[in-house]
């Protein structure tokens, strides 16, 4: 583009010259003046494509926002108002100048100046003309002398040829010159037949001739009448030097005066025009270049912009070129070596990062490979780090809550309340080296935990990394454990007594009979029947203790739990709580002894038509149905009062009961058949109010005998 703007330049330089030129009319260049035009047209339609191609591409930049483009527009609208309103003020002015200029060309006074001066040289030359005629009179009187006598009348002229330049006698009747006196050999005129008329009447005609640049006064005078014929004298005379280049001069002024004046308002034009060309050479030049160099001026900003933004975006490689020695150029190397050191810096933290994403990938399969929960607080309680056994453990996902500070926790949720609980309940004991165990409910299970805090050291920024370990199998197995030996020792030493007793107030009733007056007997007969139906009843309780203790003998069969399920609601049809059931649409096959499952489906039943009896409608569902991961699940709720804080936690344990008339061993019995089927069961509480027992049992397609 530099050379194309050099190129551009000379050219309009060469052009301008050619049409300054070429406006003078003896210029050499005046005959190429269009081909100059022609040229001229066709630079400016080079430069107005250029031009045009630089508009586009300013409004292109500005159109898509490139950085750098309002600058570039800016700069290229200043430069294009200090490059055209001189150009075009100074037209207006040269334009103006040549109007004035030519109208004073042709004002009045020059053209009155110009017609006196003609009248003048008229003057002047007829004068001279007047004289030639005074200095042909003395001839012509001696030539008619000569006529009247006999004799040649040509002698007469060469007494006179020293003063003449040419002298000539002419016979009218022959047509022809007989004498004539011409040295320089100059053209020989001969009257016409209008002139010999007007020689005859007047006597004299003179006019003025320029023969090989020379003016000559000449006329024709009548020289008489001789032998019958008549003669005239021909003379001619130069006119004074002086007078004769005064007069020319003076003519070819006129003359070109008013050629000019006739091509007035022509040559106005041809100024104008030429003007005017070599004004819009000069401004679109100037345009041109105003652009190129308003771009050029931007371009290390357009660069650096560019730059900037690959920084950004995180591109640190970029290397701008440096497209000037100044400051513009100072700053790009500048700006190259600040991405020198971006560049380094990015490297040395990936480098970094990747140590630290191996070591957290190390510690991650640490932590998914630990059963042991673990969760990480930062030095303002928010959740940082967790593992799948610390979900698992208590029963919800902790990415929700990744980020936010467990203090916010409370109130949120039922859940989440729970959750911050137990955190505060492990990260009040940090410090301590000593466990804590709570009890905890899950949101499918009562669960007892243990945890562990340990504070973080400050370089590490103050968390608290908290261990838990869910240890209710344990604690549940142990107390089971306990509470079966318990049971079959007392079972043993309780059951053994009673029949004597129930024997003995037996006999006692028999052996009294009809010997006691009615009183006494009616004593006896309440006290025998008391102690029979005590006994009776410490025998039941004792059979169920001694059940619970005792591993159950099942025979598993396959069978449809749906069916079940309706066999054991037939039993509740008729009673105050009205019973809903939505079981699968399809047979839910599994594993199980009947009896054994009646009795935990009829024990479930019944505990929850009997919390239901304080509601007003009492209501209790059933559903049934696949869970996703191929087990069975059954699900029954009722719309009582729900499970107390204490009940949820120790339902499972022997003899813990909300009911007045309960024994307490429901429960523990129902658990303990179920995980001898290989489920489990987990109590809950429903939002809207109300109890939910929830079974879990594998499915099965085995045949059991």
């Amino acid at each position: 583009m530099r050379r194309f703007l050099l190129i551009a330049a000379i050219c309009a330089v060469v052009l301008l010259y050619g049409l300054t030129a070429a406006t003078g009319s003896t210029s050499s260049l005046a005959d190429y003046f269009w081909w100059i035009v022609a040229f001229s047209a066709m630079l400016l339609l080079v430069l107005s494509a250029v031009l045009a191609r630089y508009v586009i591409l300013l409004l292109k930049d500005r159109r898509d926002g490139v950085f750098g483009s309002q600058i570039a527009k800016r700069l290229s609208g200043m430069f294009t108002l200090v490059a055209v309103l001189p150009g075009v003020f100074l037209f207006g002015v040269s334009a103006q100048f040549i109007n004035g200029t030519i109208n004073s060309w042709f004002g009045n006074d020059t053209h009155e100046a110009l017609e006196r001066s003609l009248n003048l040289s008229k003057s002047a030359l007829n004068l001279a003309a007047d004289n030639a005629l005074g200095n042909a009179v003395p001839v012509q009187i001696d030539l008619i002398g000569a006529a009247s006598l006999p004799g040649d009348m040509s002698r007469v002229l060469e007494h006179y040829a020293g003063s003449f330049t040419q002298l000539s006698l002419y016979n009218a009747a022959s047509g022809k010159i007989e004498k004539s006196i011409n040295p320089h050999k100059l053209d020989q005129p001969f009257p016409d037949k209008a002139r010999w008329e007007k020689i005859q009447q007047a006597g004299s005609v003179r006019d003025l001739e320029s023969i090989g640049g020379v003016l000559y006064a000449q006329g024709w005078l009548s020289a008489g009448t001789h032998n019958g014929r008549d003669y005239a004298l021909f003379f001619r005379q130069p006119i004074p030097k002086d007078v004769a280049e005064d007069a020319v001069l003076i003519e070819k002024a006129r003359a070109k005066y008013a050629e000019l004046s006739y091509s007035k308002k022509g040559l106005q034009t041809f100024f104008l025009a030429t003007l005017l060309i070599a004004s819009l050479l000069s401004i679109f030049l100037a345009l041109v270049m105003a652009l190129y160099f308003a771009r050029r001026f931007v371009e290390p900003v357009l660069s650096l912009a560019e730059g900037a933004k690959a920084v950004a975006q995180g591109d640190f490689s970029q290397t701008r070129p440096v497209l000037r020695n100044d400051e513009f150029g100072r700053l790009t190397k500048l700006f190259n070596h600040m991405t020198d050191q971006l560049s380094i810096a990015k490297e040395a933290d990936e480098r970094n990062r990747r140590r630290e994403e191996a070591a957290r990938h190390y510690l991650e399969c640490v932590l998914e490979g630990l059963t042991t929960g673990v969760v990480v607080f930062d030095e303002k309680g928010r959740l940082k780090t967790f593992n799948k056994a610390a979900e698992q453990i208590l029963g919800m996902p902790l990415a929700p809550l990744w980020g936010s500070s467990r203090h916010g926790w409370h109130g949120v949720s039922a859940q989440q309340s729970l959750l911050a609980e137990v955190f505060a309940a492990i990260g009040a004991a940090a410090g301590t080296d000593k466990p804590v165990q709570m009890e905890y409910a899950a949101p499918d299970d009562a669960k007892i935990l243990l945890g562990k805090a340990t504070v973080l050291p400050e370089d590490n920024g103050n968390g608290v990394v908290m261990v838990i370990d869910d240890i209710t199998v344990l604690i549940r197995a142990q107390k089971e454990a306990a509470w079966g030996e318990v049971a079959k020792r007392l079972a043993h030493e309780i059951r053994n007594p009673l029949t004597p007793i129930q024997l003995s107030a037996e006999r006692l009733a028999w052996k009294l009979d009809g010997k006691l007056d009615e009183q006494d007997a009616q004593i006896l007969t309440r006290s025998t029947d008391t102690i029979i139906k005590q006994v009776a009843a410490l025998k039941e309780m004792v059979e169920a203790f001694r059940n619970y203790a005792r591993a159950p003998s099942l025979k598993l069969e396959k069978q449809d739990l749906n069916a079940l399920i309706g066999d054991v609601l037939a039993l509740y049809e008729a009673g105050p709580c009205r019973f809903e059931a939505e079981l699968a649409g399809e047979p839910l096959m599994v594993a199980a002894d009947t009896t054994a499952m009646r009795q935990v489906l009829h024990n479930i039943f019944k505990n929850a038509a009997e919390a239901a009896e304080e509601a007003d409608v009492p209501e209790v569902r059933v559903k049934s149905e696949a869970g996703q991961d191929g087990r069975i699940v059954l699900t029954v709720c009722d719309n009582g009062k729900g499970f107390g804080r204490e009940m949820l936690h120790n339902a499972f344990e022997p003899y813990v009961t909300d009911k007045p008339a309960g024994t307490g061993l429901g429960l523990p019995v129902v658990k303990k058949i179920i995980e001898e089927h290989g489920g489990r069961v987990s109590l809950s509480n429903q939002d809207a109010g109300g109890a939910c027992v929830r079974i879990i049992l594998p499915k099965t397609v085995e045949t059991y005998a």
